[in-house]
């Protein structure tokens, strides 16, 4: 194999890790670390650290006495993440969304997005918990809109409607959506088994948000998700890329929305904030993103039920 002449000048430490990903990325071979080590100008045990950082970053980089080998490319790293505007890495954070807010508030950019391997208080709907163990993809972005928080609603749909396309795009099989921010696959018995899910929390007055912070979390473990080939700093960073281009001109058509309708006939068991509890089945969305039942009356935003259930399941 023709070695190759490494960088011709001194690299910062993410251009050295992109080097050696990308460096094993093209060999057909184990490369020796004398070898890479010497391409980087750097010592055998210095490259052994960059190594085990990009371990706990999610690279599959096994190593033996033939050299270095990628064996499972699936990383998180700034440089790896296409994205329309900032990234925050964490190999663990207690909430991505915390930290989306925080930075938020200090003036960051839409698009602003933060990542982590693994979260030790994340969560969900109604502040339940998320469960985040290391290896899923736990994401929230900033957005700056013109969307008032009526219509809140359209950016869930929009933000699920996302990440099914961009699930799909890869091969993930029998992957769906059930209302209001679930992601689902087959489960071993009749009821669907959750994957992930998306959360969206708005900050500002009731007239006009000064940002929206949306949410993402994804069990993309080979047991939970068949994935044809992708890499999780790809599937974010389509998903962000599109929720920062309908966040700057929404496009309130309820029709685009549709691939996330339920099954027909089935029922969903609503318990609104007021305690009042109704059994709707579902008719369409409208423009605000609102859930509007079949029996003609009021739409049901994404704010005022919990918990929602389809008919038969248990809480």
């Amino acid at each position: 194999m023709t070695r190759s002449r490494g960088p011709e000048r001194a690299l910062s430490p993410d251009e050295r890790d992109r080097y050696i990903v990308e460096r094993l990325r093209l060999a057909s071979e184990p490369v020796s670390g004398e070898s890479l080590a010497g391409e980087l100008g750097m010592s055998r045990v210095a490259l052994w650290k960059r190594v085990e950082s990009l371990k706990a970053w999610g690279y599959g980089i096994e190593a033996s006495r033939k050299g270095y080998v990628l064996v499972h490319d699936d990383g998180l790293a700034g440089w790896e993440l296409d994205a329309p505007g900032p990234v925050v890495l964490f190999d663990t954070v207690g909430s991505t969304m915390d930290e989306a807010r925080r930075l938020a508030g200090d003036g960051a950019s839409s698009g602003t997005t933060v990542l982590a391997l693994g979260q030790s208080a994340g969560r969900g709907r109604d502040r339940l918990s998320w469960e985040s163990p290391t290896g899923g993809l736990y994401l929230s972005v900033v957005l700056r809109s013109i969307l008032p928080p009526s219509h809140a609603g359209a950016l869930s749909l929009e933000a699920s409607l996302s990440t099914l396309r961009a699930l799909e795009s890869v091969g993930a099989a029998d992957v769906s959506f059930r209302w209001p921010g679930d992601i689902v696959v087959p489960g071993n018995g009749p009821e669907p088994r959750k994957v992930g899910g998306v959360l969206l929390e708005a900050y500002g007055d009731i007239g006009a948000a000064d940002f929206y912070i949306v949410g993402i979390g994804l069990n993309t473990a080979p047991d939970a998700l068949t994935l044809r080939s992708a890499r999780r700093a790809e599937l974010a960073a389509g998903i962000v890329r599109d929720l920062v281009s309908w966040s700057a001109d929404p496009v309130l058509d309820a029709s685009r929305w549709l691939p996330l309708a339920p099954d027909p006939g089935r029922a969903f068991s609503m318990r609104y904030w007021n305690g009042e509890r109704r059994v709707i089945t579902f008719r369409g969305f409208n423009e605000r993103g609102d859930f509007l039942p079949s029996d003609g009356g009021p739409g049901v935003s994404i704010g005022e039920c919990r918990p929602i259930l389809y008919e038969g399941d248990s809480i």
